[in-house]
Order: C-alpha cells, then structure tokens, then sequence
C-alpha cells in the first residue's frame, strides 16, 4: 500500500504545489466557476414533484398503474373533498353550492365531481331506495298531510310555531301525526330555538322529519381534479387556495357552515411540503450554528472555519450545476443531493484542515504544510472520492428511478467534493491563513483517555461480538412501512380526514380497482371478489342501475297521487318579528296549560320545548329592541329555510321512471366505460387499510382473483418492494464494487477487511438497534443508508492509511489528527440532521433519528473497533 500511496501522494502534492503557485489565478478562475454555476442552476434545474415518475414505468404493476390512469383519468389526481354536516339537508346544499362555483373555474380545476348530483339524480333519487324506505317514506307523508295543510296557508316562523301550538293544544292533529313524528318535530323546534338562545344558529331539519332519518352528522364527498404544475415546489398551491377561499366564501353564507376538510394524495403531499418548508428555516438555521459549532471546535480557528464553509459552498453549487446539466431537474429524493454533499464533503475538509494544522503545529510553514498535507491525506481523499462515487454510481442501474438519479449526481458530486479540497481550499488557506491564525494543533484525547480506549483490545472485540449477537439476532424483524401516509404529521387535517374516511371504509383513493375487458367480464369479477372477506362492496357501472325499478316507480306513484299537484311550490314568506314573538307566547302559554291540566308535561319533548320557549323569550326580552327584532328574523329563517327545498327535491322525484344503464349521465359513464368498452370495477376494502397488515390481505385478496387490480394500495405495497430491492440490490454492487476498489487501491486484503469489517458491524448493528427501538425503515429514511455507508467508508478509509503510511511514534491509533476528523465528521453530519428527530412530519422525524442512530454506531466502530483491530493487528 505505501509504494502506491506514496507515488499518489506525491503527484497530489505536486499538483498542490502547482495550485499555490497560481493562487491567485486558481481562486479567481473557482470563484468564476461558483459564479456561473449558481446562475447555470437557478436557470435550468426544475423540480419535478410528481412522485410517479419516481419508479420505472417499464415494471409490470406500474404498466398497470399507468393504463388505468390513461384510460379513466378523471379519477386520478384528485382532491378529495370531505363535508360534514349537521343535516342531509346542509351537507347537500352546501356540496351542491361548492361544486357549482368550482365548475365555474375550468382553468384551475378540470374536473368536479359530486356523487349524486345533478337533473338526473334529482329526478330518479327515490328509485335508488330500498322498497321498505319507499314504505317508510309513504308512511309518513300521509302522516305529515295535516301538517303540510296546516303550514300551505301560512307558511313562515309563525306559521311553523302556530301548528306546533295546535298539536300541544289539538288532540285530533296529535292523534293524526302520531307520537314519534311529534317527538321529532319538538326536537328540530327546540333545538333552534335553544341555539338562538346561545347566540347560535341551526335550522330545522325538515328532511329528518320528512323521511325519518336518524340525527346525527351527514357526510358528502366531492372529488376535484386540479390543474397541476410539476415544476413549483407545491404544484397544488394556487388550487387549494383558491378552493380554500370558495369554501370560507360558502361558509360565510350559511348560517350552519358545515365542517370541511381536503385529503387525498395532493392534499397531503401539498400539506407535507408545507410542513416541511415551514419547519426548514428554523431547521436549517439550527442546524447551521450547530455545524458551525462542531467545525470550530474542530478547527479551532474562525479563519479554518470560513474557509471550509466557502469550499462547501462551492463544491454544491458546481454539484448543482451538473445536476442541471446532466439530469435537468431534481425529484423529491435527489433534492437530498445537497444533504449528502455536505454531509460526506465536510469530511475531506476536515482532514485537509486538520493534517495541516499539525504540521504548522509541528514547526513547517503555511505552504510546506499544504503540500505535505496533500501529500499526507491525499491518496486517502482520492480513495475515498473513488469508492464513495463508486456507492452512489450503484444506484444509477436499479428501476428505482428517483435514487437512481440521486446516485448520478452525489457520486460526481464526490468528485467534485475532491477536486475543490485539493485546489480551492489549498488555495484559500495559503491566501488567507498565517500559522498565527491557524490555532493550536491539539491531541483530540488526553494521552491517558486515548491510550486506556485501547489497552484492552480484545475486551473490546469480546464487547462487539455480544452486541453483534443481540442485534443481528433480531435482523429478521427489520421492516419497511409502505404506507406512506405514515410519514406525514398525523395531527394534520389531510391525514386526521383519510383516516376517518379509512375507517368507515368511505375513502375511495384507498379503494382499488380493475379494468375489465366487456361487461360480463367485469359483472364475473365483481361475483368472485364479494365474496372475499377483505372485500366490503364491489362497485361496477351496473352498480348504478337500482335494482326493483318497476315495484318502487308503483310506490312513488302512490306518493305522487297522496301529495297532490303543486305541493312543491311552497314559497316563504318572511314573518313579522312582532306577530312571531306573539306566537311563542302562545305556544309557551298553551305548554303551560297542558302542564296544569295534567299536573305535569308526560311527554319529554314537550317538556324540552317549554323550557327553550321560555328561555329564548327571556332573551327577547333583555334584549334592546333592535337586537331583539334580528332574533326573531334569524329564528323565523331557521324555522322554514329548510323545508321548500326538500319538497321540491321530493317533487322532483316523483318524475322518475325506470331507466337502464344507458340512460345514465355521461360524466358518470366516462368514469366507469372508456372509449374502447372497457370497464372499470372498483373494490372497497372491508378493513381500515391503513393499518399494513389489513392492506395486504386486501391486496392479496384482490389479486388472487385479478392479479391485474390497481391502485394506491397496491401502488404503496409495490412502490415499497421496489425500493427495498433497489437498495439490496444498490448496496450490495456497492459492497462489490467498492471492495474491489479497496483492493485494487491498498492492495493488502488485511486492510481491506479492517475498513469493511466496521462498516459491515456498524450496519448490522444499526439495522438491529430499529427493531429494538420501533424505527421502522421508510421511505424517507431510506435516503440515510448511502449516507452512513459512504461515512464509514470514508472514515476507515482515512483511519487505516494513516496508520499504514504515516504511523505515530507510540503506535496509538488514536493520537492523531485523523480520529479528530473522523469525530468531527460524524458530529456535523448528527448536527445537521439530528434536530429532524423533533419535527412534527414523521418522515423527516425518522430520518433524523435514524442518522443519529446510525451515525453513533459508526462512529463508536470507527473510533473503538478499528482502533482495537489495528492494535491486535500490530501484536501480530
């Protein structure tokens, strides 16, 4: 190894020394280069935020991925839109208003969709239920007669608590509505007049009382398609704001705004770069003193410390300036490019920095120590530049495309990495740095501290083989969360809404589906998977033809000859406040009556009434006149706003008559029937498939009838199976190929195992200490496993040829500058990015635990281990 290093070494030197010969040129021709680099980038590197170029589109699963969204893509990309309600009446309304102003802006968004919306809908709603709701629903419209009779001749507020009068007063319209009937509308009355009574608002809910369904929150989904733009860091920014400021337009309309919330995949990637961006500054900031901190202390000269964070700074804006050149763009994982620059670059800083201070320490001039510097640790620097570069270059052939392309630019970004710290940085410090300002050199550890570390090397080997032993006893339960919804902050609406959705099995991104050839095929598929017990419902384009048409249109005209003509046409007319507070009285006045006639209210709904009666009047009547007037307009609106949209969405079902599949609308019929006649099934999961398990028997039980079934569940299951292998198959060339290296460059295979058997500890170790510690790998802390390589490479690397060429006089492996660098190294990297290890996105989160994690092993096997082998080594 030393013949070798030695005729490296001195051509580094000669090179350097030709470098301070031409300072001056060489810093004015780097800062040019910097310059034109940064404006180079800014120019032509795009960001390409589309996570679905990220993999291979030659793999079979995303062929099909691909098909499905090329044939039916209006079901793709889309915004999922969640309202909640406090009625069917108000969830419907204000979902219909939402969707009517968000096709008014075909510019943003391309396609609205809202289930069950619409002239067709709206005339065949009541086939589409069930014969005994149709029963149910004749029932109590013959029930409801006299009422609708009653509130025909005068409808507003005071007509409504005029009849509610009469049934407490009249006991042929009690008997008539019946008991159940009252109780609901003795609710719907109390509850808004106690609403008012709180300064609040809630109408009538005279759907409830119409068709008997139960209380409770409604829920409409809308799905939206918004124009995307892959080249802004958050391509849906401009979208969702503006259907944010719809939807508080909308809100400030309605009295009872329903609750809305965005989820989906573009909400979610759009609030996680939120997140993340918000967090960045603070973070980065952070980081930043905190780097500079562990530089210092390392370098202990502020000029040291200036001049390394300018040949950082440099050797990234070349890196970016090739990845504009050669790649043209960065994805979601290659933007980590620049993590990684500076992650492993600060390492060849350092050890320049370091080796020079010892030798100013050591009585040699600024320009003698810099070509012995770069006759000292440069073949080291050039073979770490060779195998890191040779790592990365590892990921270019996986179908994992998204790191295939962060392995293009980091392994030229190490050479980069090398080319700046032996011409810039040689060139900045010979300008720049006096032995005066260079600080003292100073021993990283006491003599006693460094030499009792490793007295006992054996113990220490014993020591690594229990841990080894624990660890890698446990390697089986190492997993991969594939679900990546896992990695965003789970307080954050997009992912509180998807797990709701999730676990009443109503999100239909989570849903997978299949493209079927004709219609018997797909109708054959359906019979098979319902019967799957991961399997809740199969929904095909038949699913939309009720079932009974003929018996339910019989029903519906008995409704129709029941309610008579006209009866949709009920308009309201304001009541006046005097004539309504008059009324209350009434109703109070009779409530009283019937208490004193039978010595108390029996029933409880009369009894609620009363006490709300009399406290919204008590209300009234501490109020000023004019505040007291806008009550009673608000509570005659409350009362009555309800009721002529229901009846005439009633009337307009009555109109309906059987129809076939054909008849259906055409926006509908594009989401399930492209052009050529396929048809599109979609299968509903019967589990919430947000937990790992449930998805994968949903998907194995889908594609063990149809292996060709698509969507997210499947998209997050493969995309998973896909990294995974692209990183065994990335880390082990890597393994190859850098121990080929190792070998062709120190060329004694001693040497090549200490600088391997470490690193291969470390990993092992890491890897074990996740199971032990609940971190799962993902698919942001994935980006991790190059970076701790690519480290422990380098520290071995510099470790054993330091010892090989330049040994110290007592034979201690560490008393020299080089484990100071090493330690160094590895604090920047856990300065940089163990204060992710606080934030509130869970992928960033598992990312900065996960270096720290690594980084402590591979440093104690650096800094212990090898240390250990080189002294038993020597004994030898």
């Amino acid at each position: 190894m030393s013949s070798r290093a030695d005729w490296i070494g001195n051509g580094l030197a000669a090179w350097v020394r030709f470098i301070l010969r031409f300072r001056n040129s060489t810093l004015l021709i780097w800062f040019a280069l910097c310059g034109l680099g940064i404006h180079y980038a800014a120019g032509n590197l795009g960001i390409d935020t589309d996570t679905a170029d990220m993999i291979s589109a030659e793999l079979p699963w995303r062929q099909h991925f691909i098909e499905y969204r090329e044939r039916f893509p209006a079901r793709v990309r889309n915004l999922v839109i969640v309202i909640d309600a406090e009625s069917a009446w108000q969830a419907d309304a204000f979902a219909a208003d939402l969707a009517g102003a968000l096709r008014g802006e075909p510019d943003i968004y391309r396609s609205v969709f809202l289930p069950g919306d619409g002239e067709f809908f709206e005339r065949n709603g009541l086939l589409y239920l069930g014969i005994a709701e149709l029963e149910r629903l004749t029932d109590r419209l013959a029930e409801a007669q006299p009422l609708f009779g009653l509130l025909e001749r005068r409808f507003n507020g005071s007509g409504v608590v005029e009849v509610v009068t009469e049934t407490v007063e009249a006991s042929g319209i009690r008997d008539a509505q019946g008991s159940d009937e009252l109780q609901a509308l003795y609710e719907e009355i109390t509850r808004s007049l106690e609403a008012a009574s709180s300064g609040e608002r809630y109408r009538v809910g005279w759907q409830r009382l119409i068709s008997g369904e139960e209380t409770g929150s409604a829920r409409r989904i809308v799905l939206l398609q918004p124009s995307l733009d892959f080249s802004r860091v958050q391509p849906a920014g401009p979208a969702i704001e503006r259907l944010r400021a719809l939807i508080a337009e909308l809100g400030g309309r309605d009295v009872d705004s329903p609750t809305v919330r965005l989820t989906g995949t573009i909400a979610m990637e759009h609030e996680e770069l939120v997140s993340v961006s918000r967090g960045a500054a603070l973070a980065g900031l952070s980081a930043l003193v905190l780097v500079a901190l562990v530089l210092y202390w390392a370098l202990r000269s502020i000029r040291l410390l200036a001049i390394s964070v300018v040949t950082l700074l440099g050797g990234l804006a070349m890196t970016a300036a090739f990845a504009a050149l050669a790649v043209g763009h960065l994805n979601l994982l290659s933007v980590a490019f620049a993590v990684l620059y500076v992650g492993l670059g600060v390492d060849f800083v350092l050890h320049f920095c370091l080796r020079f201070k010892e030798l100013v320490a050591a009585g040699k001039g600024v320009e003698s120590a810099i070509v012995e510097t770069a006759r000292g640790v440069g073949a080291s620097l050039l073979i770490c530049a060779v195998t890191t570069s040779a790592g990365f270059y590892s990921f270019i052939p996986t179908p994992f495309e998204g790191v295939s392309e962060l392995g293009l630019i980091s392994g030229t970004g190490m050479f980069i990495s090398l080319l700046v710290s032996l011409s810039l940085l040689p060139a900045l410090v010979a300008a720049f740095v006096t032995p005066a300002s260079s600080g003292r050199a100073r021993r990283w550890l006491g003599n006693h501290l460094a030499t009792s570390l490793t007295s006992y090397p054996k113990a220490g080997l014993v020591a690594a083989f229990v841990v080894m032993a624990l660890t890698f006893s446990v390697l089986p339960g190492v997993s991969f969360d594939n679900n990546p919804i896992h990695l965003r902050d789970p307080n954050s609406e997009s992912v509180l809404a998807i797990q709701d959705l999730a676990g009443d099995s109503e999100a239909p991104l989570l849903n997978m589906v299949a493209l079927a050839a004709d219609r018997e095929t797909a109708l054959g598929w359906a019979a098979e998977l319902e019967a799957q017990p991961a399997v809740r419902e199969v929904l095909t384009f038949d699913s939309l033809v009720p079932a009974e048409q003929a018996d339910k249109a019989q029903l519906i005209e008995d409704i129709g000859l029941l309610m008579g003509p006209g009866f949709g046409e009920l308009e309201r007319l304001p009541a006046d406040p005097a004539t309504l507070r008059r009324q209350l009285r009434s109703l109070g006045d009779a409530l009283d009556r019937e208490r004193a006639d039978s010595d108390d209210l029996a029933d409880p709904g009369e009894r609620a009434l009363q006490s709300a009666v009399d406290r919204f009047l008590g209300s009234v009547d501490e109020t000023a006149a004019p505040a007291a007037a806008s009550l009673l307009t608000a509570l005659d609106e409350d009362l009555t706003a309800d009721l002529p949209g229901q009846l005439r969405r009633l009337a307009a079902g009555l109109e309906g008559r059987p129809f076939t599949r054909g008849d259906l609308p055409a926006e509908l019929a594009e989401r399930w029937v492209d052009g050529a006649g396929n048809e599109l099934i979609e299968i509903v999961p019967a589990e919430n498939i947000n937990d790992n398990a449930a998805a994968a028997r949903f998907v194995a039980a889908v594609r063990g009838i149809v292996p060709e079934a698509t969507g997210l569940p499947v998209v997050y299951q493969e995309a998973s199976a896909t990294i995974v292998r692209s990183f065994q198959l990335a880390l082990s060339y890597a393994l190859v190929t850098v121990t080929v290296l190792l070998a062709m460059l120190l060329r004694r295979g001693r040497d090549v195992l200490l600088v391997l058997g470490p690193i291969l500890f470390a990993a092992g170790t890491t890897a074990g200490l996740t199971v032990w510690l609940g971190i799962p790998f993902n698919f942001a802390n994935i980006i991790a496993l190059p970076l701790l390589v690519g480290v422990g490479v380098d520290s071995g690397v510099h470790m054993v040829h330091r010892m090989r060429t330049e040994p110290p006089a007592d034979g201690e492996p560490l008393g020299t500058s080089t484990p100071r660098a090493v330690l160094a190294s590895g604090l920047t990297t856990i300065a940089s990015f163990g204060n992710l290890a606080f934030s509130a996105h869970l992928g960033m989160a598992s990312m900065g635990k996960l270096l720290t994690l690594g980084m402590t092993v591979t440093l104690v096997a650096t800094l212990l281990l090898l240390p250990a082998l080189l002294k038993l080594q020597a004994r030898t």
